[in-house]
C-alpha cells in the first residue's frame, strides 16, 4: 500500500497533447503540488508536455516504475495493466469509467481485471474514481486540475466511493482551515475497499482523522474490526439509506432494525462519528483538530450578552455542567467592568469590557483551573477597528488551547468578507454559531470517554445448548415444511436455547382436548398454531384468560373451526398465562453487511406503534446490554420507576446472550422473533417468537 502514496515515479498512461486531453491534468496537478518523484508520460502519439517525452512503445520506458495511473478506454485497460505487469509494475491507479457501473459487459471487464490482477499480485485503486492524494509528498492524481494553495496540508485522509464527494469534502475543508493528509476516491473498490485503506492510514503517520464516504458496505465485520483497531477518530458519511428503508418488512425485527438502524448501531458501538449532512461532517473534523475535552465541565466566554444565553441553552442540552466562578475571581473581573452593570458568571457576559487583550487574560485563567476541560468563546467584533486585535485573539486563543490541552471551540460573528479574512490569516477552524461550537465539542467529550472505554474482549460462555435438536428442527422446516417453522417448533428451540420459555402444549389438529395438569395450569392462553399466521393477535387467532374447562372448550372448537382450514394448520398451543409484567420484544437478523445483529424494544406486540428499539452487534457482554437499555426512551422503567422495581436483568441477558448464540450457530436464520418477553423484578418468560429461515 505504501508504493501507491509514496512512489518515486509515476507513469501516466492516456496521454495526449490535445486541448480536452484529461490525462494532461494527471500531470499538470503533479507539477503543481510539487512531486519530486520522476513523471513519465504514454500515449498513442510521441511527443512532449511540461517537457517530459509521452512514450508510445513500453519498451522504451525505464525500469523501475512504482505506480502506474491509467485514463484509457475501458475495453483497453486490461492490455495496458498486463503491458504494465510486463514491466513490473504492480501498484496501478485506473481512473477509466465503463465497467459495472455501467453495463453487463463492464462488468465482465472489471470480472477479468480482477482475475489478471490477482493472479499476478497486483493492487489497484478504482476503477472508475477520481484516484488519491498525498497532499504531503505532492502526489496528487485525479484528472481535472487542481490548486495547491487551495488544499491545504493537514492531517484529515479522506476515503470516498464518490469522487464528486472527495472534491466536495475538499472544497468545504478548504474554506474551513481544515488540512488534507491524503484522499482516496475508491470508485468502484474493486481490488482495495474501505477496510483496505482504513488498515494503512490506521499507521500513516501524517493522518489524524479519517473520514469515509460510503454508498454500500460489503464486509461491515472487517471494516468494524479495522476501527477497533485504529486510534485515530473515524467519520463516517453513509448514504444510499432511503431503497432499504422503504422496503416492506416481513417481520418485527425487519420493520424495526432495517439496514440503516443496523449503521447506526454499528456506529455507536464502535465509536465512530456518523454524519448526516456535509456541514455536520466538517464540524466534527473540526472538533478533532482541537484538543480532546475530557469532561462535562464547560465555560462559556462571550462579547454579547444574547450569543451568551443561547450558549448556555445549547450547553445544557448536550449534558454540559457550566461550572461557578469563584468570587476571587468574579471580583478579579468585574474591577475592570466600565460601567458595573453586569454581575460576572457563567456564561461570561463581557458586554461591559472593550479591552480584547484583557480578553485573553481571563481566558488564560480559566484554562488554568484543573475543574475546567473546555471552552466556548463567542467573539462579536466590528472589522474596521478590531479587525488586528481579533486576529491577535484568534491566533492567542489558538495558541492558548494547545498549551492547557483544553479545546476552546472559538465563534466568530462579524461580516461574511471579515469572517473569510480572518479565516485565511490563520490555520486552525473556527465555528460559526455557539450551537456549532458546542456541538463540536460534545463530539469530542464523547470520543475520549469511549477512548477511555474499550471494546470489551471478554465473550461471555456460552449456555448450555442442545444444538442437534435444533439443527434437525431446521432441516425438517426446510425439507418438507416450505421453510416454515411453527409456533410450537419454535418454542422449542428457544427452550433447546435454555430460554425462559412459558410451559405450554400443542393439541395437534383433531385430537381431543386432554385434561390440564401440571406444569400446565390455568388460567390459560390458547394460540393458533399455523406457521404462514404471522399476525395471530390481528387475526383473532389468540386468547386469553381461559379459566377452566368448559370455557377451554368453546375456546377450542371456536379456533379449530376458523383456523384449521388453512394448509398449514397444525393445532392449538396451550400456554400457561403469566401474570401482568413489562412486555419487551427481544429479535435478531442477519444483516447483508454486518451478520448478526440483536434487537431490544419496549412494547411487546405494540412495538411497532412505539419505535422503541436498540441495536448491537454480537459478541454481547453487560455492558453492551447497559447501552441497549439506556438507549431505550422506557428506560426508567426497566431499570425502576416511580417507586416500582426494575426488571430482572438476568432473564433479559440470558434472552439476548442466546438469540445471538443462534444466530450464530445457525447461518440458515435470517430474523428471529421473542415477543412478547414478560420481564417482574425476580423473573423472565418468553412467552410468544418467531423465526425466519432462508429462502
Amino acid at each position: 500500500m505504501d508504493r501507491l502514496f509514496h512512489p518515486r515515479s509515476v507513469l501516466i498512461i492516456g496521454v495526449s497533447t490535445r486541448p480536452e486531453n484529461l490525462g494532461k491534468n494527471i500531470a499538470s496537478n503533479l507539477i503543481d503540488f510539487g512531486f519530486e518523484g520522476e513523471i513519465h508520460l504514454f500515449g498513442r502519439q510521441p511527443g512532449y508536455f511540461l517537457g517530459h517525452r509521452i512514450h508510445t512503445d513500453f519498451s522504451t520506458l525505464p525500469e523501475g516504475i512504482d505506480l502506474a495511473v491509467i485514463l484509457t478506454p475501458a475495453a483497453t485497460v486490461l492490455d495496458v495493466v498486463k503491458a504494465c505487469c510486463s514491466r513490473g509494475i504492480t501498484r496501478i491507479v485506473i481512473e477509466s469509467g465503463g465497467f459495472r457501473e455501467l453495463s453487463t459487459a463492464g462488468a465482465e471487464l472489471e470480472k477479468e481485471l480482477v482475475n489478471f490482477a490477482r493472479e499476478q499480485g497486483i493492487k489497484f485503486v478504482g476503477p472508475n474514481g477520481i484516484s488519491i492524494i498525498n497532499r504531503h509528498n505532492g502526489l496528487c492524481l485525479p484528472f481535472m486540475r487542481l490548486s495547491a494553495a487551495e488544499i491545504k496540508k493537514g492531517s484529515l485522509s479522506l476515503v470516498c466511493q464518490s469522487g464528486g464527494m472527495a472534491l466536495t469534502y475538499l472544497g468545504m475543508g478548504s474554506s474551513e482551515n481544515v488540512g488534507i493528509a491524503k484522499v482516496i476516491s475508491m470508485g468502484n473498490k474493486t481490488c482495495l475497499d474501505e477496510s483496505d485503506y482504513l488498515e494503512y492510514l490506521r499507521d500513516d503517520p501524517e493522518t489524524e482523522i479519517i473520514g469515509l464516504y460510503l454508498e454500500g458496505i460489503n464486509d461491515g465485520r472487517q471494516l468494524l474490526a479495522r476501527v477497533a483497531a485504529t486510534p485515530k477518530p473515524v467519520i463516517l458519511h453513509k448514504a444510499n439509506t432511503s431503497a432499504q428503508s422503504s422496503e416492506i418488512a416481513s417481520s418485527h425485527t425487519a420493520a424495526l432494525a432495517n439496514d440503516d438502524q443496523v449503521v447506526d448501531a454499528a456506529c455507536q458501538q464502535y465509536g465512530i462519528y456518523r454524519a448526516k449532512t456535509f456541514r455536520q461532517f466538517i464540524n466534527q473534523v473540526k472538533s478533532f483538530s482541537l484538543p480532546l475535552m475530557k469532561g462535562d465541565n464547560l465555560v462559556v466566554i462571550s462579547r454579547s450578552g444574547g450569543h451568551a444565553v443561547v450558549a448556555a441553552d445549547v450547553a445544557d442540552e448536550y449534558g454540559f455542567n457550566l461550572v461557578p466562578f469563584s468570587p476571587e475571581f468574579v471580583d478579579f473581573i468585574s474591577a475592570h467592568f466600565r460601567a458595573q452593570v453586569i454581575k460576572p458568571g457563567n456564561p461570561l457576559d463581557l458586554g461591559d469590557l472593550f479591552d480584547i487583550d484583557f480578553y485573553l487574560t481571563i481566558l488564560e485563567q480559566v484554562l488554568q483551573r484543573p475543574d475546567v476541560d473546555g471552552v466556548l468563546f463567542n467573539h462579536v467584533f466590528q472589522p474596521d477597528v478590531e479587525g488586528e486585535a481579533s486576529l491577535r485573539l484568534a491566533r492567542t486563543i489558538n495558541e492558548l488551547s494547545r498549551r492547557y490541552d483544553k479545546p476552546v471551540a472559538l465563534c466568530i460573528f462579524a461580516g461574511a468578507q471579515a469572517v473569510n479574512q480572518l479565516k485565511k490569516q490563520i490555520s486552525f477552524p473556527l465555528f460559526i454559531e455557539p450551537a456549532e461550537g458546542i456541538e463540536a465539542l460534545a463530539v469530542s467529550r464523547d470520543y475520549a470517554r469511549r477512548q477511555a472505554r474499550k471494546i470489551s474482549a471478554v465473550v461471555p460462555v456460552a449456555g448450555q445448548y442442545d444444538r442437534q435438536t435444533v439443527a434437525a428442527m431446521i432441516e425438517k422446516a426446510r425439507t418438507s415444511q416450505g421453510g416454515l417453522l411453527s409456533l410450537d417448533q419454535v418454542l422449542d428451540i428457544f427452550r433447546a436455547y435454555d430460554l425462559p420459555v412459558l410451559p405450554s402444549q400443542l393439541l395437534p389438529a383433531g385430537a381431543p382436548l386432554p385434561e390440564i395438569s401440571a406444569p400446565l395450569a390455568f388460567p390459560l392462553a390458547a394460540k393458533v398454531v399455523a406457521g404462514s399466521l404471522s399476525h395471530k393477535s390481528d387475526a383473532g387467532g389468540v386468547r386469553l384468560g381461559i379459566e377452566n374447562r368448559d370455557q377451554l372448550q368453546r375456546v377450542y372448537e371456536d379456533l379449530t373451526g376458523r383456523f384449521s382450514s388453512l394448509p398449514d394448520y397444525r393445532g392449538i398451543l396451550l400456554q400457561s398465562q403469566a401474570e401482568a409484567m413489562v412486555e419487551m420484544i427481544v429479535g435478531g437478523r442477519r444483516d447483508a453487511a454486518f451478520g448478526p445483529v440483536v434487537m431490544l424494544g419496549m412494547g411487546g406486540i405494540y412495538a411497532e406503534i412505539f419505535q422503541d428499539t436498540a441495536l448491537r452487534l454480537p459478541p454481547l457482554d453487560e455492558n453492551l446490554i447497559g447501552d441497549m437499555i439506556e438507549n431505550l426512551k422506557g428506560a426508567a422503567i426497566l431499570k425502576g420507576a416511580r417507586g416500582q422495581a426494575g426488571i430482572h436483568r438476568p432473564s433479559l441477558d440470558r434472552v439476548l446472550y442466546a438469540l445471538a448464540d443462534l444466530l450464530a450457530d445457525f447461518p440458515a436464520i435470517q430474523q428471529i422473533d421473542v415477543n412478547p418477553l414478560f420481564l417482574s423484578a425476580d423473573a423472565g418468560w418468553v412467552v410468544d417468537g418467531r423465526i425466519m429461515l432462508e429462502k
